[in-house]
C-alpha cells in the first residue's frame, strides 16, 4: 500500500488505495482489475495473506486523518466579464478515491452583489507541463503535485464574493472566503439557445451561427501539435464550430488502464490547453461524450477496450447494461459531474453531446431512450450555463428522443448523397423542425468511401452542402467527416471563409422560416429562408455537380493522350457544361411588401458581386440572376420610406 502527499508547507493529503490505482488516479499504469469489479472468487489461504497485510499496514497509520482545507489561491483577483475565476485548493487528510463525491466534494457559492448566488463543484487535478526532450522532442510530464481546483466564469460585473464548502464523509465544514472583480470586457458570453427564434445566441444578444467541421479525435502522439495546426487553419478561415470526441484512442477519461470511476489526468490536462486555445481561435466546441463504437461487439467495434466491460473489471457483461446496470449509470453521473465541474466554465464550449450513433451500438433503443432522458435531466440541472444538449444517431430517426424536454436539437448524420445541394436544399430539415418543434443541425456528413472523396479534390460536395444547409433550415453549417485524410490534406477549409462572410454580422430577431423558391430554368436548383424583413437565397447550376467534373476530368484525360499519341484532339471540354444565362427566380414567402436591398455574393470569394433594389408585391419578388456558371447567394433586407437603397 502507498500514501500520497498532496500537501505543501500546511499539510499533506494521503490518497489511501493500492498503488496501482494511486498510479492509475494520475493518469499512470492500471491495476489489474479495478476494485469496481463484480466480486472475485478468491481462495481462503489467500484471503488470509491478504488480511495480514492489511492489519500489518493498518498498524502503519490505518487511522483516517480527517480532510480539512488548508490554504487557497485565487488565480486573479480582477478579471475580465466572462473570464475564468481560478481557485486552486490544498487539502490535507486521508482520500482513497479523489473522484468520489460520497467521500469527498468541495464546493465553491459565488454570490454576486445584485443576484441569485451561483454553486460550482471543484475537481481533483494534477498539473503538467509540456518540455523539450534533450534529443529535441516534445513531452508532457507532471508538474508538481496534484491539487483541488474551483472554476467559475461570471455573467455579471461587479464583485463576486466566493465561501469554499468541504463535504467529508457527510460532515460539512464551511472553508475561506474572498472575493474577486469583474471588469467590463469585450468577451460575448456563453453561446445559448433562443427558444424564441431556434436560434444560437451569445449572452450579448448577437446572433452566432456556427460554421466548422468535426476534429474528433487526433493522433495521441501529438495531440495538441495537431490541434493547433487544425485551429490554425480554421481560424484563418474564420469558421467558428467544431465537434470533438472523448473518443477511447484520444481523449476519453475512463480508459482500461484507469479503470471506471477514476480519470486520466493527462487527457484531462490536455483538454485543458485545448480549450484555452480554442479561445484565441474563436472556436466553439460540440464535445461529444460517448462514440458507439465503445458499445458495440460488430460496428466499429471497441467494447473490447471499455472499462465498463465485465472482462477489464466493470460490471457490464454486455453493453447494453450500461443503460439498464444502476452501478453503472451512478459511475457515468459522477463522470458528468466532473466533466460539468472541470469545463463548465469555459463559453468555448457550447453543445453536449452525450452520445455519438447510438443506433450504430448494440444499446437496445427502448432501454436507451429513458437513459438519454435522466442522463440530460443531470446535466440540466448541474450546468449552471444550461448548454444545449443533443445526441445522434446514424440511421434511425430516434423520434422518442427528439420528444424529450431535455434534448434542444435534432441532429442528422447524413452521408453519400449523389448531391448534398439538393439534399438539405429540400423538405428535409424543415419537416423535421415542423415535427418536433427543434432546431435541426448536421452533425456529420461526407462520402464514406475513399475513392469517391478522391473523385472530388476540390470540395464540391462540401461546398454545396454547407451552403444548402445553412440556407435550408440547419441552426449551423452541415459539419463535413474526413478532416484528417481529406479535408485538411487537400486544403479544403478555404471553403468556411466565404460562408462565415456571407452570414457575419446577421443579426435574426425572429425564427428563420423556409421560403419558396421558384425558378425558370430546369437547371437551376435553389433554396431560400428569411425572416419579416430579410431573406437569404443560395442558387445552384444543376450542371456544375461532381458526376459532372469527373466527366470533365476524364474527356480532358482522353484529349491529353490523343495529343500524346499525334491524334487528333478533337473540340476542348468545357466546365460546366452549360452556364445558366437570363434566368429568373420568383421568391414567395415575404411577408412584407416594399422596397427591398438586393446583394447577390460570390460563394467561392465570399464577396459581393453586385446590388441593387427590388420590389416585392403580394408577398412576392421575381430576381434576375447573375450568368450562373456554379452557385451564388443573395440577401434581401427590406428598406425603410426614408432608405434609397
Amino acid at each position: 500500500m502507498t500514501g500520497w502527499s498532496a500537501g505543501a508547507g500546511h499539510g499533506s493529503c494521503r490518497l489511501r488505495q493500492p498503488a496501482g490505482l494511486a498510479a492509475a488516479a494520475r493518469g499512470g499504469r492500471p491495476p489489474s482489475a479495478s476494485p469496481l469489479a463484480s466480486p472475485v472468487r478468491l481462495q481462503w489461504p489467500r484471503v488470509f495473506l491478504i488480511a495480514v497485510a492489511l492489519l500489518l499496514w493498518g498498524n502503519e497509520g490505518w487511522a483516517a486523518e480527517p480532510v480539512r482545507i488548508v490554504s487557497v489561491q485565487l488565480e486573479q483577483p480582477v478579471i475580465g466579464l466572462y473570464e475564468r475565476c481560478e481557485l486552486t485548493v490544498q487539502l490535507a487528510g486521508d482520500i482513497i478515491n479523489p473522484y468520489d463525491p460520497d467521500e469527498l466534494t468541495l464546493e465553491a457559492t459565488f454570490q454576486p452583489t445584485r443576484g441569485r448566488p451561483v454553486t460550482v463543484s471543484g475537481f481533483y487535478y494534477q498539473p503538467f507541463e509540456q518540455v523539450t526532450t534533450s534529443r529535441g522532442a516534445r513531452a508532457i510530464q507532471p508538474a508538481g503535485e496534484p491539487v483541488w481546483k474551483v472554476r467559475f466564469t461570471p455573467t455579471r460585473t461587479g464583485r463576486w464574493a466566493y465561501q469554499l464548502r468541504l463535504l467529508a464523509k457527510g460532515t460539512a465544514v464551511e472553508g475561506p472566503s474572498g472575493a474577486v472583480e469583474v471588469s467590463p470586457s469585450t468577451r460575448p458570453g456563453f453561446v445559448r439557445l433562443d427558444r424564441a427564434t431556434g436560434l444560437m445566441r451569445f449572452d450579448r444578444g448577437e446572433t452566432f451561427i456556427p460554421i466548422g467541421e468535426n476534429l474528433a479525435w487526433a493522433p495521441s502522439s501529438q495531440l495538441l501539435e495537431t490541434y493547433d495546426r487544425w485551429f490554425e487553419e480554421l481560424s484563418r478561415q474564420r469558421a467558428n464550430y467544431i465537434r470533438v470526441w472523448l473518443a477511447p484512442w484520444s481523449l476519453r477519461l475512463e480508459t482500461k488502464e484507469t479503470g471506471v470511476g477514476r480519470y486520466d489526468q493527462l487527457r484531462a490536462w490536455q483538454l485543458d490547453q485545448l480549450l484555452e486555445r480554442s479561445d484565441k481561435a474563436g472556436l466553439y466546441w460540440q464535445l461529444c461524450l460517448l462514440s458507439h463504437g465503445s458499445f458495440s461487439r460488430t460496428h466499429d467495434p471497441d467494447w473490447q477496450n471499455n472499462p465498463y466491460n465485465h472482462d477489464l473489471g466493470g460490471m457490464c457483461r454486455l453493453p447494453n447494461e450500461f443503460v439498464t446496470d444502476p452501478r453503472a449509470k451512478a459511475l457515468f453521473r459522477r463522470l458528468l459531474q466532473y466533466l460539468v465541474s472541470r469545463w463548465g466554465y469555459s463559453p468555448q464550449l457550447a453543445t453536449w453531446e452525450l452520445f455519438n450513433e447510438a443506433d450504430a451500438s448494440d444499446i437496445r433503443s427502448e432501454d436507451f431512450t429513458p437513459w438519454i432522458g435522466e442522463m440530460s435531466r443531470l446535466l440540466r440541472v448541474i450546468d449552471v450555463n444550461r448548454r444545449p444538449i443533443t445526441v445522434s444517431f446514424q440511421r434511425e430517426s430516434g423520434d422518442a428522443v427528439w420528444k424529450l424536454p431535455t434534448i434542444d436539437t435534432v441532429q442528422l448524420h447524413v452521408y453519400d448523397q449523389r448531391d448534398f445541394g439538393e439534399t438539405f436544399s429540400g423538405p428535409l430539415l424543415p419537416q423535421l423542425e415542423a415535427e418536433f418543434r427543434k432546431p435541426v443541425m448536421v452533425g456529420e456528413f461526407g462520402w464514406i468511401g475513399e475513392f469517391v472523396r478522391d473523385v472530388d479534390p476540390n470540395g464540391i460536395h462540401l461546398h454545396d452542402g454547407m451552403w444548402a444547409s445553412l440556407v435550408g433550415g440547419s441552426i449551423s453549417s452541415a459539419m463535413p467527416w474526413w478532416w484528417d485524410n481529406y479535408i485538411h490534406p487537400n486544403h479544403l477549409e478555404h471553403h468556411y471563409r466565404p460562408l462565415a462572410r456571407f452570414w457575419r454580422g446577421e443579426q435574426l430577431e425572429e425564427p428563420l422560416s423556409r421560403m419558396t423558391l421558384t425558378p425558370s430554368d430546369a437547371d437551376v436548383l435553389g433554396c431560400a429562408t428569411g425572416t419579416s424583413s430579410q431573406a437569404y437565397l443560395w442558387v445552384k447550376n444543376r450542371t456544375h455537380n461532381v458526376d459532372q467534373y469527373l466527366a470533365y476530368r476524364c474527356a480532358l484525360a482522353k484529349q491529353r493522350l490523343r495529343a500524346a499519341r499525334q491524334q487528333p484532339a478533337g473540340p476542348s471540354p468545357s466546365y460546366p457544361p452549360r452556364v445558366v444565362s437570363d434566368a429568373t427566380v420568383t421568391l414567395s414567402g415575404l411577408k412584407s411588401n416594399g422596397r427591398y436591398r438586393l446583394e447577390w455574393w460570390d460563394t467561392y470569394r465570399g464577396r459581393v458581386m453586385r446590388t441593387n433594389v427590388v420590389t416585392a408585391e403580394r408577398g412576392q419578388v421575381m430576381l434576375k440572376l447573375p450568368d450562373l456558371a456554379f452557385d451564388v447567394a443573395a440577401k434581401l433586407v427590406r428598406l425603410h420610406w426614408w432608405e434609397h437603397g
